[in-house]
């Protein structure tokens, strides 16, 4: 191969490489930053095939997608002095290609930056209510207030905060234990409360309880006590017109009263004079005995 034919295929590989670095394409989910020397020149927003000179000038693509920061929990001291823990997220754009680089060279400082924005977001909104509206009566509007300040301060460096997000505010764990102990406790004295105003019910229930089977009893007896009266006093009127209706009939009577009572039983012995009266119906009328 001649000197002439060597050179030629070197030329021709010259400008085979530098036509093909001066011509690149971008992503429809990508912009891009053409820089000169580490100096910015302009940006493409757009998609498609481009060119630039060729080895002076280098092309930093840039994601034109929504992305995610994921932040580490941190701990926030509210406006209570009570101290909680704030796990956060944020979702953002990069709209300003040329402000995002020369406020970070890549991604991850792009995100250091952003994070350490919504450190300070945080902390300053959150620290000015008390735990109670974080964690349930303001959390929308404290929220959507984070996301308008870091949005704010995130335009400056070239990225716009679609959404911030508070995941999880919870309590140090230290404090969890601590409070969950206090809630224990409270709610021992509560139930030794109840308990204490079930036995003082209970006595006073008993009480009055024993007091109306009392009343009860005595009245019971009260009417008893009236009711025989008034039988013996209807049995006495009727015994008394029955005597004085026929005499001897109720001295019959009466007598087979004693008679009953007195011999009911086997092993009654009575020792009495023949002559007694007690013995006067066992007489026949002739003076003998039945």
């Amino acid at each position: 191969m001649s000197g002439k034919s060597i050179f030629g295929i070197v030329i021709l590989l010259i400008i085979v490489f530098i036509g093909a670095d001066s011509v690149y394409t971008v992503d429809e989910r990508e912009q891009a930053l053409v820089v000169q020397f580490g100096e910015p020149k302009r940006t493409i927003p757009s998609p498609g095939l481009h060119f630039k000179l060729p080895i002076v000038e280098q092309v930093i693509y840039l994601d034109k997608r929504i992305l995610s920061l994921d932040r580490r929990p941190q701990e926030v001291l509210a406006s209570d002095q009570r101290r909680i823990v704030v796990d956060s997220f944020a979702r953002y754009r990069i709209v300003d290609p040329l402000k995002r680089y020369q406020a970070a060279a890549n991604d991850v400082i792009a995100n250091d930056l952003l994070d350490k924005i919504m450190d300070t977001t945080v902390r300053n909104v959150l620290g000015k209510v008390e735990m109670n509206n974080i964690v349930s009566g303001e959390r929308a509007s404290l929220m959507a207030e984070i996301s308008r300040i870091t949005n704010q301060q995130a335009a400056t460096i070239g990225l716009e905060v679609i959404d911030v997000r508070l995941k999880r505010v919870d309590l140090p764990p230290q404090n969890s234990t601590a409070i969950f102990q206090r809630m224990e406790t409270e709610r021992q004295q509560e139930a030794a409360e109840k308990r204490a105003e079930g036995n003082r019910d209970a006595v006073k229930i008993r009480a009055d309880a024993d007091r109306q089977v009392a009343v009860l009893v005595a009245e019971a007896e009260k009417q008893s006590q009236i009711i025989r009266g008034e039988a013996d006093g209807a049995a006495t009127k009727i015994f008394a017109d029955a005597f004085g209706k026929d005499e001897e009939f109720f001295e019959f009577y009466r007598t087979m009263q004693a008679y009953r009572l007195s011999l009911g039983k086997d092993d009654t012995r009575l020792v009495l004079s023949p002559d007694s009266d007690f013995f006067k119906l066992f007489v026949n009328s002739n003076g003998g005995k039945n």
